[in-house]
C-alpha cells in the first residue's frame, strides 16, 4: 500500500502526537486515530438513532408507563 503524503507540519504533529501516547511508528497513531474516530461516530450515530426512537415512540412510552403506573402493576425489584 502507497504511504499517505502529508505536509511537514503534519508529519511533526504526528510525530509528537505518537510521543505523548507512546505509539512507535505514525502509522500507529494513524491507527489509533482511525479506531477512535470510528468509535465516535458509532456513538453519535446510536445517540443520533435513539434520539429519533423517543421523537417517534416517546409519547406512546410515557403512556404505556403511566397506564401501568396506574394499574398497580408490580416492579420486578430483583
Amino acid at each position: 500500500m502507497p504511504a499517505i503524503a502529508v505536509s511537514p507540519d503534519d508529519e511533526r504533529r504526528i510525530v509528537r502526537l505518537g510521543k505523548r501516547l507512546g505509539v512507535r511508528s505514525k502509522s500507529g497513531v494513524v491507527r489509533l486515530a482511525v479506531k477512535e474516530l470510528e468509535r465516535h461516530l458509532e456513538r453519535r450515530e446510536l445517540a443520533e438513532a435513539l434520539r429519533t426512537y423517543v421523537r417517534k415512540f416517546g409519547t406512546l412510552d410515557r403512556r404505556e408507563n403511566a397506564e401501568l403506573s396506574s394499574a398497580g402493576v408490580a416492579r420486578d425489584e430483583a
